[in-house]
């Protein structure tokens, strides 16, 4: 019997290491927490920049006058849409202009009666043939004054200015009642629908955009519609007012409501190329750097990561990472590496 009892107790004895062992695991903390595949993908990279949107290069046009002329009447204001040939100014042509029309216009008639009298001494045989030519002469002489003073308007005592094509007013640079000299723009048109946007870029980005890269703009006042674009001039200069390099882009089809001296945003498309990416959530920070936990038999197994181009909830990430293990995106604030991981069921 004595033998029994010992017996019992040595087995006991034997089976208490690993029944403690086990109680020792089943007390090992652990985290439940939520994971996903690792998985590559091509993440676009986006640059935001801000600008201005303006007439596009070559589509706009001055106003101006060759004779000297006197406002009488503004028809128009600045940001004013007008249709081809709807009236802009009133002027008045100044005295000066007119006197020297006048004269032209007294000239040709005195050439033409000297030509005739000339013709006529010649059929007497009163005037030479060399006098009759000189007095031809000096009459086309005096008709192409007088052309010259029409073309440039002098004739007119009044003139009422049209637009040339639809157009947007864009600039006027006179008051009513001014005398303008010859050659001043009096004001500035933009054809309808002609746009072009002026963009700042960093200095550090700028060798990263090229020409025909696209662009999305929209109205720095509203997230709505945007509209698209296309980088048509990268400058090789900063801009000494904004301190940032300037990107034309031209606008594609339909404005949507863009106008010019409108302040816009823009989102040009940098490309990309195929990375690891994992969900925003999945990387944290500490101060060693970003880094992730993937699982590793049952284990959070502390990864760090270089972080790349965030799009949509997704980031691109590198380093030393096993494309077999799954990555914790919740639940990671509470791990530690090594500890204990319980997968939260799908």
């Amino acid at each position: 019997m004595k033998e029994k009892f010992l017996a019992m107790m040595l087995a006991v004895a034997m089976n208490l290491p690993l029944a403690t062992s086990a109680a020792i695991a089943t007390d090992e903390p652990s985290v439940l927490v939520k994971t996903e595949a690792l998985r590559k993908q091509t993440v676009s990279e986006t640059l935001t920049v801000y600008g201005t949107v303006m007439p596009a290069t070559g589509a706009a046009e001055n106003v101006s006058f060759p004779r000297p002329v006197q406002v009488s009447r503004l028809l128009v204001a600045p940001g004013q849409v007008v249709r081809r040939g709807e009236p802009l100014l009133e002027l008045s042509t100044e005295a000066t202009a007119t006197a020297a029309y006048r004269q032209a216009e007294s000239a040709e008639t005195f050439a033409q009666g000297e030509l005739k009298r000339m013709e006529d001494l010649a059929a007497q045989q009163l005037a030479t043939h060399s006098q009759v030519a000189a007095a031809r002469k000096a009459l086309q002489d005096a008709q192409s004054a007088l052309a010259a003073q029409q073309k440039l308007g002098a004739g007119l005592a009044n003139q009422t200015v049209k637009a040339p094509f639809d157009a947007l007013v864009a600039a006027i640079s006179v008051q009513q009642g001014d005398r303008i000299q010859p050659g001043t723009t009096v004001m500035q048109l933009a054809r309808s629908g002609a746009l072009r946007a002026l963009l700042g870029v960093e200095p550090e980005d700028a060798g990263r955009v090229r020409v025909g890269m696209p662009i999305r703009l929209a109205s720095v006042f509203s997230s709505g519609e945007t509209v698209n674009a296309t980088v048509s001039q990268v400058f090789g200069a900063i801009n000494p007012q904004t301190r940032l390099v300037d990107v034309a882009a031209r606008l594609a089809g339909s404005t949507k409501g863009l106008l010019p001296g409108m302040q816009v945003r823009g989102f040009i498309d940098l490309g990309g190329q195929e990375n690891w990416v994992v969900s925003r959530s999945a990387v944290l920070q500490d101060g060693r750097g970003a880094y992730l936990y993937q699982v590793s038999d049952g284990h959070a197994k502390r990864v760090d990561v270089t972080v790349g181009v965030e799009s949509g909830g997704i980031v691109a990430v590198s380093g030393n990472l096993d494309a077999h293990l799954k990555v914790v995106v919740l639940g990671n604030y509470e791990l530690k590496d090594g500890m204990v991981v319980r997968e939260q069921a799908r």
